[in-house]
């Protein structure tokens, strides 16, 4: 409706008489400012996006978070937050979150279908998954239940249990598990503590560490620099990391097994290797023949011949290794747990490196975190004797005993078993925090989806999981929730850090907490009662586990506190291993493998895919600073700053397939294929298509990340636990980026 000059006249008073009704009107839009000051609180939490969970505190006025930054004095984030922790504002006030249980009424299932949501009350929500999850128990067993979720918070954990829960599956096949299992038999367990300050020698297998926005090691690796450490960076492309080092050597992908195999041979070999720790500490003594007999033939040589490095500067670089310490060879996640077939056998090579370095729990090495003691809930509360685990593995898990034991997996093999090993088997699926993305194949992983008669998903956001839901439950986020944090990045004494809700959980969201305790009401109660008979309350217990790990009387005690440490002098153990038949050593050859199908001593084995003929090009993906894997593309401050992704090739490429800048091309592996524009840098060898993680969701829900990019997990195929096993794969290392392709303009 257009504004006339007789309106105007009226609400500016031009005319006296209409003078009255003006201002009635001014006063109905306008209000006077505020004679008080706004209230302005400020209150200390730690972030959720990634694990070392930097301390924050956030500016609050009038009841809306305003400003996220550092909190000064954790040991963690130095003071400080990277981009994606100061952006999480556009996290917690995101208006696409979930906001109420919501039922299907369309039973076609698929990414682009409408599920035709409608509203139904929490009541409904727990009382018809409950239905579903005994119906199914007692129709097909615990098998027939798939619960895709980390076994944490521990009450969710609980819940499990309870129910007998055989199929829980995480997405750590594709992260660490490797290296969980090879620490656990080699030094002791998987610890998250590198002493890179005090480091005079850091030896880093691809892992970008520069750009990961992890601040605990990026400011450790800057500080050992100003101290005068050396860095040396092998990666097939040129990162940030790699401009930050001393010396970046190229490797050709897949093979830095080959050069870490031939450092162990060199420092072997010369007897180069730190005596004082390897004769004291290590296993070398009793298997020392067999060890030498080993690595003999993994000469730098040829090791020249897989990776493409100089043999010469594989020799010198381990004899520095060997000379220059203390030195530190660290393996992080994904990028060299995880990426191809080969690494469960480079991580033992690295473990057996930092072995020969004698830095395992010493200054300048991995140590172990020194934490306060804070108990779960079944210390707090012990509950009845758990069912037996009774089924089969859908993901074929239970043929990797050293898998089945860490309990951890396995995204990557979970499609082929639920398709081609046990068709049918998986009635009810309940997924927590996840998205599809995050699976090799994600086409793949719908076809399997569709196969569940009912599927519950609770999530934040409305994800392309979400989309394959029945039911939906609304969660809480990190900015709404309490908690006890401690440090296990940076802890050479005891520090824990109070997560306090900075902001009420909106709309109808719950924790997963929550909603174990109301399903184990209707389940499983005599799991969810404490020692009188009442219902086990989330708040009650946050208070006495803060009370028995000493962090205060209560959780608003230790709340007040915001970071209780203990400071206490560093004393390096003495003992390591603890699995039977270690004798408290570090094992260099882990006798207890062959009985559990492993080698005893790390072997060369190639990546599972190598260029050829249809396929000539490496296939690279990365998980960019800006965004936390598959769950930051939503976020406004990150989406702008990089809201879809590139096929990231050399000008040299480009320039043989008559490529330009910004070119949509044609990305095809035996798996797949995906159309994106090209990014030319000369940053990516040319014979590497490198594609960013994280992007391609196909819920239009999403108002900001749906429908740009493509999803990069399109060119990886699935693998079975049948190829695992073929390939000497024993510790399950999902192959996340081991595929070759081919690139053709458009």
């Amino acid at each position: 409706m257009a504004f006339t000059r007789r309106d105007w006249l009226k609400t500016t008073g031009a005319g006296l008489a209409a003078a009255p009704a003006a201002l009635a009107d001014f006063q109905d839009y306008f209000q006077p400012a505020s004679a008080s000051a706004p209230a302005v609180t400020r209150a200390t939490s730690c972030c959720g996006i990634c694990s070392p969970a930097c301390g924050l505190q956030a500016t609050i006025q009038d009841g809306v978070v305003r400003f996220i930054e550092g909190l000064p004095g954790d040991a963690h984030g130095l003071g400080h937050l990277c981009g994606k922790g100061a952006a999480s504002v556009n996290y917690l006030y995101d208006p696409d979150r979930l906001k109420y249980p919501m039922k299907r009424t369309n039973p076609k299932k698929g990414f682009h279908e409408d599920p035709g949501w409608v509203r139904i009350s929490w009541q409904e929500a727990l009382d018809e998954i409950a239905f579903r999850m005994k119906q199914t128990v007692d129709n097909y067993g615990r098998e027939a239940l798939l619960f895709v979720t980390l076994p944490s918070p521990d009450l969710w954990l609980r819940f499990m249990n309870a129910m007998g829960v055989v199929n829980r599956v995480d997405h750590r096949d594709e992260c660490f598990l490797t290296d969980m299992i090879i620490q656990r038999y080699t030094t002791g367990g998987k610890t998250w503590c590198n002493d890179f300050e005090n480091s005079k020698y850091i030896l880093l297998f691809g892992w970008d560490i520069v750009a990961k926005a992890k601040i605990i090691y990026a400011s450790g690796i800057v500080e050992a620099r100003k101290r005068g450490a050396k860095v040396v960076h092998f990666s097939p492309n040129y990162t940030a990391t790699s401009r930050f080092a001393n010396e970046w050597i190229p490797v050709k992908p897949g093979s830095d097994l080959a050069i870490a195999l031939a450092m162990i041979q060199v420092i072997i070999s010369e007897n180069i290797y730190n005596r004082e720790f390897v004769d004291n500490y290590t296993n070398f003594g009793k298997y020392e023949s067999e060890i030498r007999a080993h690595f003999a033939q993994y000469t730098p040589e040829w090791a020249e011949t897989i990776s493409g490095v100089k043999a010469a500067d594989i020799r010198r670089i381990a004899r520095e290794f060997a000379s220059s310490g203390p030195a530190i060879a660290p393996a992080h996640k994904k990028t060299l747990c995880a990426n191809y077939m080969n690494g469960t056998q480079l991580v033992h090579a690295i473990s057996i490196l930092n072995i020969l370095a004698g830095t395992i729990d010493r200054p300048g090495g991995r140590y172990f975190p020194r934490t306060h003691s804070i108990p779960g809930v079944d210390a707090v509360y012990p509950p009845p004797a758990y069912p037996p685990k009774a089924g089969r593995r859908v993901d074929g898990r239970d043929k990797l005993p050293l898998v089945q034991e860490v309990d951890a997996g396995l995204f990557s093999t979970l499609a082929d078993g639920m398709l081609n090993k046990y068709p049918g088997m998986i009635k009810f699926a309940f997924w927590n925090a996840y998205t599809i993305l995050a699976f090799p194949n994600p086409k793949t992983m719908e076809e399997a989806m569709k196969t569940v008669d009912f599927t519950v998903v609770m999530d934040f956001i409305p994800t392309d999981t979400v989309s394959m839901a029945d039911i939906v439950l609304p969660s809480t986020m990190y900015l709404e929730v309490n908690d006890a944090v401690a440090r296990d990045y940076n802890a050479k004494y005891p520090q824990t850090v109070a997560r306090a809700a900075i902001s009420p959980p909106p709309f109808e969201t719950r924790s997963i907490g929550w909603v174990a305790i109301e399903l184990g009401k209707r389940l499983c109660p005599d799991y969810f009662k404490t020692p009188d008979g009442s219902w086990i309350s989330p708040a009650t217990l946050l208070d006495e586990k803060v009370r028995r790990a000493g962090l205060g009387e209560n959780f608003a005690d230790f709340r007040a506190k915001g970071i209780v440490e203990r400071p206490a002098p560093f004393t390096p153990r003495t003992s390591f291993v603890s699995v039977s038949g270690a004798e408290g050593k570090c094992q260099i050859y882990v006798p207890q493998f062959p009985a559990r199908g492993a080698d005893p001593l790390p072997k060369w084995v190639p990546k599972r895919d190598e260029p050829n003929e249809h396929y000539p090009y490496y296939y690279m993906t990365f998980i960019p600073a800006i965004h936390k894997r598959n769950t930051t593309q939503n976020m406004a401050i990150l989406n702008e700053i990089m809201p879809t992704n590139h096929a990231i090739i050399n000008p040299a490429m480009a320039k043989k397939h008559g490529i330009s800048e910004g070119q949509k091309v044609l990305v095809r592996s035996r798996a797949g294929q995906i159309e994106l524009p090209a990014h030319l840098s000369e940053t990516v060898p040319p014979d590497v298509v490198m594609v960013a993680h994280g992007f391609g969701h196909a819920s239009r829900a999403l108002s900001k990340a749906g429908g740009k990019g493509v999803r990069d997990g399109d060119l990886i195929a699935n693998p079975s636990i049948d190829d695992f096993i073929k390939a000497g794969n024993y510790g399950g290392s999902s192959c996340i980026m081991d595929a070759v392709c081919s690139i053709e303009p458009l």
